[in-house]
Protein backbone atom coordinates (compact mmCIF):
# COMPACT_ATOMS: atom_id res chain seq x y z
CA UNK A 1 0.00 0.00 0.00
CA UNK A 2 1.70 3.56 -1.05
CA UNK A 3 2.24 5.78 1.80
CA UNK A 4 0.25 9.03 1.85
CA UNK A 5 0.82 12.27 3.44
CA UNK A 6 -2.26 11.69 6.21
CA UNK A 7 -0.15 8.34 7.47
CA UNK A 8 2.00 10.79 9.02
CA UNK A 9 -0.50 13.64 10.12
CA UNK A 10 -1.41 14.06 13.79
CA UNK A 11 -4.85 15.77 15.40
CA UNK A 12 -2.47 17.61 17.88
CA UNK A 13 -2.50 21.49 17.64
CA UNK A 14 0.40 22.78 16.97
CA UNK A 15 1.96 26.24 18.88
CA UNK A 16 3.80 27.68 16.37
CA UNK A 17 3.56 31.30 15.64
CA UNK A 18 1.50 32.29 11.90
CA UNK A 19 4.14 32.42 9.32
CA UNK A 20 6.71 30.29 11.14
CA UNK A 21 8.83 28.17 8.41
CA UNK A 22 8.28 25.54 10.85
CA UNK A 23 4.91 24.36 9.06
CA UNK A 24 6.73 24.36 5.33
CA UNK A 25 9.84 22.53 7.23
CA UNK A 26 7.30 19.94 8.24
CA UNK A 27 5.27 19.80 5.15
CA UNK A 28 8.71 19.24 3.18
CA UNK A 29 9.86 16.74 5.54
CA UNK A 30 6.71 14.67 5.88
CA UNK A 31 6.46 14.79 1.72
CA UNK A 32 9.75 13.53 1.42
CA UNK A 33 9.00 10.34 3.43
CA UNK A 34 5.97 9.69 1.26
CA UNK A 35 8.55 9.96 -1.57
CA UNK A 36 10.61 7.48 -0.17
CA UNK A 37 7.68 5.33 0.33
CA UNK A 38 9.09 5.23 4.16
CA UNK A 39 5.96 4.19 6.65
CA UNK A 40 5.96 6.02 10.26
CA UNK A 41 7.34 2.22 11.54
CA UNK A 42 10.40 2.53 9.39
CA UNK A 43 11.61 6.47 10.34
CA UNK A 44 13.08 7.77 14.03
CA UNK A 45 13.07 11.49 14.66
CA UNK A 46 14.63 13.10 17.50
CA UNK A 47 13.64 16.43 18.70
CA UNK A 48 15.53 19.39 20.53
CA UNK A 49 13.71 21.91 22.82
CA UNK A 50 12.69 24.95 20.90
CA UNK A 51 9.84 26.13 18.66
CA UNK A 52 11.43 22.85 16.45
CA UNK A 53 10.94 20.48 18.90
CA UNK A 54 7.53 21.35 19.30
CA UNK A 55 7.32 19.73 16.03
CA UNK A 56 7.33 16.44 17.65
CA UNK A 57 3.38 16.35 18.10
CA UNK A 58 2.85 17.33 14.40
CA UNK A 59 4.02 14.19 13.35
CA UNK A 60 3.75 10.77 13.29
CA UNK A 61 6.78 7.67 13.35
CA UNK A 62 8.69 6.86 16.16
CA UNK A 63 9.97 10.35 17.93
CA UNK A 64 11.39 10.80 20.99
CA UNK A 65 12.21 14.50 22.33
CA UNK A 66 15.30 15.12 24.45
CA UNK A 67 17.20 17.62 26.54
CA UNK A 68 18.37 21.08 24.54
CA UNK A 69 21.15 20.08 21.93
CA UNK A 70 21.06 16.32 22.21
CA UNK A 71 18.83 15.25 19.82
CA UNK A 72 22.06 14.39 17.49
CA UNK A 73 23.54 11.58 20.05
CA UNK A 74 20.22 10.16 20.55
CA UNK A 75 19.66 9.73 16.44
CA UNK A 76 23.35 8.56 17.05
CA UNK A 77 21.88 6.01 19.63
CA UNK A 78 19.08 5.02 17.60
CA UNK A 79 20.66 4.29 14.54
CA UNK A 80 23.66 1.72 16.28
CA UNK A 81 20.51 0.04 17.91
CA UNK A 82 19.08 -0.43 14.13
CA UNK A 83 20.92 0.85 11.35
CA UNK A 84 17.47 -0.10 8.96
CA UNK A 85 15.66 2.67 10.28
CA UNK A 86 15.86 6.22 8.66
CA UNK A 87 17.22 8.83 11.14
CA UNK A 88 16.87 12.31 11.73
CA UNK A 89 17.88 14.62 14.18
CA UNK A 90 15.49 18.14 14.18
CA UNK A 91 17.64 20.61 16.20
CA UNK A 92 17.87 23.93 15.84
CA UNK A 93 20.49 26.53 15.90
CA UNK A 94 20.81 27.32 19.31
CA UNK A 95 20.71 24.09 20.75
CA UNK A 96 23.00 22.71 17.75
CA UNK A 97 25.58 25.26 17.92
CA UNK A 98 25.41 25.72 21.57
CA UNK A 99 25.27 22.55 24.20
CA UNK A 100 24.92 20.39 21.01
CA UNK A 101 28.21 21.96 19.29
CA UNK A 102 30.40 18.80 19.97
CA UNK A 103 27.63 16.77 19.46
CA UNK A 104 27.04 17.82 15.51
CA UNK A 105 31.64 17.70 15.47
CA UNK A 106 31.89 13.71 16.31
CA UNK A 107 28.61 12.99 14.08
CA UNK A 108 30.26 14.43 11.10
CA UNK A 109 33.95 13.15 12.05
CA UNK A 110 32.19 9.68 12.63
CA UNK A 111 30.23 9.72 9.87
CA UNK A 112 27.29 8.17 11.21
CA UNK A 113 24.56 6.93 8.61
CA UNK A 114 22.04 9.78 10.41
CA UNK A 115 20.53 13.07 9.02
CA UNK A 116 20.61 16.16 10.68
CA UNK A 117 18.55 18.79 9.87
CA UNK A 118 19.24 22.23 11.74
CA UNK A 119 15.99 24.98 11.69
CA UNK A 120 18.54 27.91 11.29
CA UNK A 121 16.02 30.69 12.48
CA UNK A 122 19.00 32.67 13.98
CA UNK A 123 17.31 33.12 17.51
CA UNK A 124 16.17 31.04 20.67
CA UNK A 125 12.65 31.76 19.39
CA UNK A 126 10.98 29.63 21.89
CA UNK A 127 12.24 32.04 25.44
CA UNK A 128 11.67 35.14 23.31
CA UNK A 129 14.41 36.32 21.31
CA UNK A 130 17.81 35.89 22.72
CA UNK A 131 20.86 35.82 20.15
CA UNK A 132 22.38 32.49 19.18
CA UNK A 133 25.71 31.81 17.10
CA UNK A 134 24.02 32.24 13.78
CA UNK A 135 22.88 35.93 14.89
CA UNK A 136 24.64 38.39 12.68
CA UNK A 137 27.13 40.64 15.34
CA UNK A 138 25.19 44.09 14.84
CA UNK A 139 22.31 42.57 15.11
CA UNK A 140 20.17 44.12 18.17
CA UNK A 141 18.24 41.63 20.57
CA UNK A 142 16.66 40.59 23.19
CA UNK A 143 19.04 41.40 25.81
CA UNK A 144 21.15 42.97 23.03
CA UNK A 145 19.50 46.37 22.43
CA UNK A 146 22.96 47.62 21.13
CA UNK A 147 23.67 44.63 18.84
CA UNK A 148 25.55 40.85 19.76
CA UNK A 149 28.53 41.06 22.27
CA UNK A 150 29.86 38.08 19.95
CA UNK A 151 31.10 36.40 17.19
CA UNK A 152 28.94 34.14 14.80
CA UNK A 153 29.25 31.16 13.19
CA UNK A 154 28.65 30.12 9.71
CA UNK A 155 27.16 27.04 9.97
CA UNK A 156 28.18 25.61 6.21
CA UNK A 157 31.88 27.02 7.22
CA UNK A 158 32.02 25.14 9.86
CA UNK A 159 30.57 21.90 8.78
CA UNK A 160 33.31 21.83 5.79
CA UNK A 161 35.78 21.83 7.77
CA UNK A 162 34.94 18.88 9.41
CA UNK A 163 35.77 16.95 5.79
CA UNK A 164 31.77 15.97 5.93
CA UNK A 165 30.07 13.58 3.68
CA UNK A 166 27.07 15.48 2.82
CA UNK A 167 26.13 19.24 3.42
CA UNK A 168 22.97 20.95 1.87
CA UNK A 169 21.07 23.98 2.53
CA UNK A 170 17.46 24.95 2.14
CA UNK A 171 15.19 27.48 2.80
CA UNK A 172 11.64 27.42 4.42
CA UNK A 173 9.99 29.15 1.91
CA UNK A 174 10.74 27.25 -1.11
CA UNK A 175 9.84 23.43 0.15
CA UNK A 176 9.53 21.67 -3.12
CA UNK A 177 13.24 22.24 -3.15
CA UNK A 178 13.58 21.29 0.54
CA UNK A 179 11.72 17.85 -0.03
CA UNK A 180 14.40 16.93 -2.92
CA UNK A 181 17.16 17.69 -0.45
CA UNK A 182 15.69 15.99 2.19
CA UNK A 183 15.13 12.61 0.02
CA UNK A 184 19.00 12.72 -1.27
CA UNK A 185 20.24 13.39 2.37
CA UNK A 186 17.97 10.27 3.63
CA UNK A 187 19.32 8.40 0.98
CA UNK A 188 22.83 9.39 1.44
CA UNK A 189 25.20 6.69 3.40
CA UNK A 190 26.74 8.71 5.73
CA UNK A 191 26.51 12.03 8.14
CA UNK A 192 24.26 14.17 5.83
CA UNK A 193 23.93 17.72 7.71
CA UNK A 194 21.28 20.09 6.25
CA UNK A 195 21.11 23.56 7.19
CA UNK A 196 17.59 25.45 6.40
CA UNK A 197 17.27 29.13 6.75
CA UNK A 198 14.19 29.78 8.32
CA UNK A 199 12.10 32.34 8.94
CA UNK A 200 11.20 33.63 11.98
CA UNK A 201 8.28 36.27 12.27
CA UNK A 202 8.15 37.24 15.34
CA UNK A 203 11.82 37.39 16.60
CA UNK A 204 13.75 37.74 13.66
CA UNK A 205 11.30 39.83 11.76
CA UNK A 206 14.02 41.93 9.62
CA UNK A 207 14.98 38.36 7.95
CA UNK A 208 11.56 38.41 6.28
CA UNK A 209 10.53 36.37 2.66
CA UNK A 210 11.56 39.37 0.77
CA UNK A 211 14.93 39.67 2.45
CA UNK A 212 15.54 36.26 1.87
CA UNK A 213 14.02 36.35 -1.56
CA UNK A 214 17.04 39.83 -2.80
CA UNK A 215 19.25 36.66 -1.61
CA UNK A 216 18.33 33.17 -2.32
CA UNK A 217 19.66 31.28 -5.15
CA UNK A 218 20.28 27.73 -6.48
CA UNK A 219 23.64 26.52 -5.78
CA UNK A 220 25.52 23.61 -8.14
CA UNK A 221 27.12 20.47 -6.07
CA UNK A 222 30.83 21.77 -5.69
CA UNK A 223 33.48 19.43 -6.75
CA UNK A 224 35.65 19.67 -3.54
CA UNK A 225 35.60 21.11 -0.15
CA UNK A 226 37.07 24.52 -1.40
CA UNK A 227 34.99 25.76 -3.57
CA UNK A 228 31.77 24.45 -0.87
CA UNK A 229 33.24 26.94 1.77
CA UNK A 230 33.87 29.90 -1.14
CA UNK A 231 30.35 29.27 -1.79
CA UNK A 232 28.67 29.57 1.52
CA UNK A 233 31.22 32.52 2.55
CA UNK A 234 29.16 34.43 -0.21
CA UNK A 235 28.17 37.65 1.75
CA UNK A 236 26.09 38.80 -1.08
CA UNK A 237 23.93 35.39 -2.01
CA UNK A 238 22.56 32.86 0.34
CA UNK A 239 23.12 29.67 -2.10
CA UNK A 240 20.82 26.87 -1.79
CA UNK A 241 20.99 23.19 -2.25
CA UNK A 242 23.23 20.64 -2.12
CA UNK A 243 26.73 21.96 -2.28
CA UNK A 244 29.04 19.21 -1.34
CA UNK A 245 28.72 15.31 -1.43
CA UNK A 246 31.46 12.38 -1.16
CA UNK A 247 30.07 9.49 -1.65
CA UNK A 248 33.39 7.60 -1.13
CA UNK A 249 34.21 7.88 2.09
CA UNK A 250 32.53 4.38 4.28
CA UNK A 251 30.25 5.13 7.25
CA UNK A 252 30.76 4.66 10.55
CA UNK A 253 29.16 0.96 10.93
CA UNK A 254 30.80 -0.21 7.24
CA UNK A 255 34.23 0.89 8.75
CA UNK A 256 34.11 -1.15 12.04
CA UNK A 257 35.80 -4.34 11.65
CA UNK A 258 33.85 -6.40 14.51
CA UNK A 259 30.48 -5.43 12.96
CA UNK A 260 31.25 -6.43 9.07
CA UNK A 261 30.62 -10.14 9.53
CA UNK A 262 26.66 -9.72 11.43
CA UNK A 263 23.53 -9.88 9.86
CA UNK A 264 21.96 -9.08 12.84
CA UNK A 265 21.10 -5.93 14.43
CA UNK A 266 22.22 -4.61 18.17
CA UNK A 267 18.67 -4.48 18.81
CA UNK A 268 18.48 -8.27 18.18
CA UNK A 269 21.42 -8.80 20.06
CA UNK A 270 20.30 -7.35 23.27
CA UNK A 271 19.43 -10.21 26.17
CA UNK A 272 19.59 -11.01 29.69
CA UNK A 273 22.76 -12.21 30.97
CA UNK A 274 23.45 -13.90 34.50
CA UNK A 275 25.94 -11.64 36.45
CA UNK A 276 25.85 -13.34 39.34
CA UNK A 277 29.24 -14.68 39.02
CA UNK A 278 30.84 -11.36 38.50
CA UNK A 279 29.04 -9.82 41.19
CA UNK A 280 30.61 -12.30 43.69
CA UNK A 281 34.02 -11.68 42.34
CA UNK A 282 33.59 -8.26 44.33
CA UNK A 283 32.93 -9.71 47.81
Amino acid sequence: MAVKIEDYNTNIKNTWCPGCGNFSIHMALKQAFVELNLTPSEIVITFDIGCNGNGVDDIEGNRFKGLHGRSVPLAIGAHLANSKMKVIADIGDGGCLHEGVDHLIHAIRSNYDITILIHNNQNFALTTGQATSTTKEEKPMYAFPDGKAEGSINIGELVLSLNPTFFARGYSNDPKQLTEILKQGMNHKGCSVIEVMQICPTYNPQSNHDWFKERIAQSAIKSTISEAVATVKDTEKIYTGIIYQNRNRPDFLNNLENRKSKKTELVDEVKQVDIKSLLSSFK
